[in-house]
């Protein structure tokens, strides 16, 4: 694979993973939606509201955002692992 290809693909990931991390780690207030306001990657709101659909659907209300934010924590480990394993069979 081209080094600039998986640059670009890395960048992306990265940029996937560390607004989950973002999501993760935010301070949490009443009229948060987790999804940021991003109009122009409507493809992170559509993986984040899946990831709060799941949530809500599944656990009892006290306990959605904590679910919310592991969910969120998990998936930004797995996309990171996945930029790292890029990397190491396509380098």
């Amino acid at each position: 694979m081209n080094l600039y290809i998986l640059l670009l693909i890395s960048l992306i990931l990265l940029f996937v993973a560390g607004y989950a991390f973002y999501v993760t780690f935010k301070k949490y207030e009443e009229d948060d939606d987790f999804t940021g306001g991003i109009n122009t990657f409507t493809f992170i709101e559509f993986l984040f509201g899946i990831l709060i659909l799941i949530s809500e659907k599944f656990f009892q209300e006290k306990y959605h955002v904590v679910i919310f934010k592991i969910l969120s924590f998990l998936f930004g480990i797995f996309i990171l692992g996945l930029t790292v394993l890029l990397w190491i069979l396509f380098n």
